[in-house]
């Protein structure tokens, strides 16, 4: 399916046209004091994980066993007014005792749900729930399609993950569902040599589309982002396989990973970042961030939360904490001194080339 068309017609509804318009508004008048709500919204709705990847913060660190209730899922949606509600975190979404309440108290208010999972969880309750409730997309992290590699990574058999898949497509067809499933990959030297061979069995694996990224070290005393010259190589290898299996979603894929590879080894340095204009995170606490790359960073110390916290949507309401002077601090010290800020003076997430246009109109001709 073409990517353009998935854009339009699930995220930039013609409904919400004139919440996007404001949104533009924010990028050229505004900037750190966004006057209109965030159109992307993720939310940790539990605070554990059934698994204990190797690049997670969960491996080095004990957390204290949380949850948000639906009503306060609800609450969060509610009054934040996002059109794109994400529920994942540094939990896994799915452990939820009460997921499929959770999802129903999203859809309520309107906004297109992604759930982001390590798939172990999918029963066939919860897969029906999933379809039966709306939910728009399902990303499913397996890092590889290789059964050896995957007990090394994540400790589970991939095996099982892909029976759960099979189900909640096989469901989904069933019900007429519009619901997409994808496999997330996060690369690093440990699977990145078996990138040409995951191509491959993806093709006959029963995801609807694949996402690629590097890992990137998200929590002080990581090392495992490593980006070597030599693996442009195995992306053009798997590029050549994607375009003999005439599969355009992983052609994409891989064209977006290959770009995201000169991001990181160039270490371009008029890097902007928007995420905490219109795309925060919300911890299974309720503390609005900048963004869910802070989700492992603001578990390393009480220091590094009040850093980049905005307040607590549950203890006040949303708009309140959004237009705070808290709030502004943080967009303002991400938009204007990233390079001393936080972990954002070390991450390597730049914006689209369009946001970065609007910014530079606005600091040389509207602010001139």
């Amino acid at each position: 399916m073409n990517h353009i068309t998935r854009v339009v017609r699930k995220f930039m509804r013609p409904r919400d046209s004139w919440f996007y318009v404001k949104k533009i508004r924010d990028c050229f008048f505004y900037r750190s004091r966004s006057a209109a709500p965030p159109i992307r919204l993720q939310i940790e709705p539990v605070s554990y994980c059934n698994l204990t990847c190797e690049f997670c913060v969960l491996s080095q660190m004990q957390r204290k066993t949380e949850l948000m209730s639906a009503e306060e899922v609800s609450k969060i949606v509610e009054e934040s007014g996002a059109k794109w509600v994400q529920l994942s975190g540094v939990g896994e979404t799915f452990l939820h005792p009460d997921v499929i309440e959770i999802i129903k108290a999203v859809k309520k208010w309107g906004p297109v749900l992604k759930i982001t999972t390590n798939g172990t969880p999918l029963s066939p309750e919860i897969c029906r729930g999933v379809v039966d409730e709306g939910v728009d997309y399902i990303d499913v992290s397996i890092d590889t399609t290789d059964e050896a590699l995957y007990q090394q990574i994540r400790g589970r058999k991939l095996s099982k993950v892909i029976d759960n898949v099979k189900y909640l497509i096989d469901y989904r067809n069933s019900q007429g569902s519009k619901l997409e499933v994808g496999a997330k990959h996060v690369y690093n030297e440990a699977n990145i040599q078996n990138l040409p061979e995951d191509i491959e069995r993806l093709a006959d694996l029963p995801f609807d589309d694949a996402f690629f990224l590097w890992i990137v070290d998200m929590y002080e005393g990581s090392d495992l982002c490593t980006i070597r010259k030599e693996y442009l190589e195995i992306i053009r290898e798997a590029t050549n396989r994607a375009r003999r299996l005439r599969r355009r979603d992983l052609i994409r894929a891989l064209k977006i990973l290959k770009e995201s590879y000169f991001l990181f080894a160039k270490g371009e340095d008029n890097k902007v970042c928007y995420e905490p204009v219109y795309a925060p995170y919300v911890t299974v606490n309720g503390d609005l961030t900048a963004c869910c790359k802070s989700s492992m960073w603001i578990l390393q110390s009480p220091e590094n939360l009040r850093e980049m916290s905005m307040g607590n949507v549950l203890e006040r309401p949303f708009g309140e904490v959004w237009n705070s002077e808290e709030a502004v601090h943080v967009r303002r010290c991400v938009l204007e001194e990233r390079s001393t800020f936080g972990m954002c003076k070390d991450c390597e997430f730049d914006q689209h080339r369009l946001l970065k246009i609007a910014r530079t109109i606005s600091q040389n001709v509207i602010y001139r």
